[in-house]
Formats: C-alpha cells, sequence, structure tokens
C-alpha cells in the first residue's frame, strides 16, 4: 500500500523540518511506503526555498509552487491530484503543517481503513480526544461549529473542521474535486459533505490537537464568516 501525505503551507518555515523528521520517523517505525507532498503558496517567508531543501536530501518528499496564496481548498486538490496521477498512492493523508497534527497518529488512520472505512477523520471530539493550549472560547466556539455543521448537513461526524484526514484513493477520484466551490478553510466541511452523499463510510479516530507555538494562525474571521456561509449553501443544496 502507497501512501501519500500532502502539506499545503505558507509561512511555515520553523515547523516544516520537524514535521518531515517525525512523518518520516513514523514511516520507518511501522515500514510504511509513504512519500510526503508539499504545496507551498509563494511563502514570503521562504518556506518554498526549505521545501525544496528538504527534498534534495530525500526522494520522497516532492514540492508544488504555486505563484501567489490561492488558498487551502486548492493547496489540497493540487497535492490529492499529484497523489493520484503522479504518485499513484491509495492512501492520501491531509495534514497541517504546524505541528498540530501528530505524525504518531498515521498508523490509527489506516487502522480504521482496513476495517473499512473510506475516509478516517482525525478527530478531537470524540473519546480520547482532545485539544492542548485553547482557551474556553475557543473550544466552545470550535465544538459548537462543528455540531452546527453536523446536524445541518447531516454529516455523523464529530469534527467537521479537522484537516487532518485519510482518503482512500477511489474516493477522490470519485468526487468532482474542481466542482467544490469552497476555497479556504471551509473546503474541509464540504468535501466531507460530498463524501457523505456518496455514501462512503467515514470514521473518526482520536487525536490530540496541540495549538502552534510557532508562526501565526491562518483561520480568520473572514474564514469564519465562508464557514457558516458554506454550511447555509450545503443545506440548500442538500
Amino acid at each position: 500500500m502507497r501512501i501519500s501525505i500532502v502539506i499545503p503551507t505558507y509561512n511555515e518555515k520553523e515547523n516544516l523540518p520537524e514535521l518531515i523528521n517525525k512523518i518520516f520517523n513514523v514511516f520507518e517505525k511501522n515500514q510504511l511506503n509513504g512519500n510526503v507532498i508539499i504545496v507551498d503558496d509563494n511563502s514570503p517567508d521562504g518556506t518554498g526555498h526549505i521545501a525544496d531543501q528538504l527534498s534534495k536530501k530525500d526522494h520522497r518528499i516532492q514540492v508544488i509552487h504555486r505563484k501567489e496564496k490561492l488558498g487551502i481548498g486548492t493547496a489540497h486538490i493540487a497535492g490529492f491530484k499529484h497523489a493520484i496521477e503522479v504518485n499513484h498512492s491509495d492512501l492520501i493523508f491531509s495534514m497541517d503543517s504546524d505541528l498540530s497534527h501528530d505524525p504518531k497518529y498515521l498508523p490509527n488512520f489506516i487502522e480504521l481503513h482496513e476495517n473499512g472505512c473510506d475516509v478516517v477523520v482525525g478527530s478531537r471530539y470524540v473519546e480520547g480526544g482532545g485539544v492542548v493550549n485553547w482557551g474556553l472560547y475557543r473550544k466552545a466556539v470550535s465544538k459548537s461549529a462543528n455540531l452546527l455543521a453536523s446536524t445541518l448537513l447531516g454529516v455523523k461526524v464529530h469534527d467537521m473542521t479537522t484537516g487532518y484526514r485519510c482518503y482512500d484513493r477511489k474516493v477522490l477520484e470519485k468526487l468532482d474535486l474542481d466542482s467544490i466551490r469552497s476555497n479556504g478553510y471551509s473546503f474541509l466541511e464540504e468535501i466531507l459533505f460530498h463524501c457523505n452523499n456518496e455514501d462512503f463510510s467515514i470514521g473518526e479516530t482520536p487525536i490530540i490537537f496541540v495549538d502552534r507555538t510557532h508562526g501565526k494562525s491562518k483561520l480568520s474571521k473572514n474564514e469564519m464568516v465562508k464557514f457558516f456561509l458554506t454550511i447555509l449553501r450545503l443545506k440548500f443544496k442538500r
């Protein structure tokens, strides 16, 4: 089984080398046949250059450079297409680049997939999951937003907004990825909505999400507005 991990980046020079090292340690410990696809949106801090240097040292790292900041949604899609069309991967993961998603959980995703799940979501809001370094307000907003999204869209997933996921290649081949309108973080809820509509089985595995210690969060107020507008659009579509 061949694995690809898609990592969108924008200004993550402090975090990327450490994340890549952790991923490969998990690959080697669990004898996984995998590669990493970094999709960089012309990061001003030089993340793309660092990615190229890492790629030169290890052929398992591939870098897609985009000319400007085009959004995390299309970054995921670019990485997914590369994983399927170039790497011919069987399982495609997505993961944040800020060290919030620990690669140690990768085998848990694979186990759920082998037990019949087409899509596996790394969930903060199932038993065993959680969040570190968030205040009560941010936790309440996140849990409320996820509950609202799952209820209105009819998707039985506790964590609709997590970016730590695993897709069977047949899922991404079946979906019309170019038709997904959301380009920011609301892409994450929209693609799950389409997976659910196509009757793919979606499982959740607990993760502990650790808030970033380097760099700035990309989740702006504008992204939060887009999240709720996307819920309404998909609700009426449903």
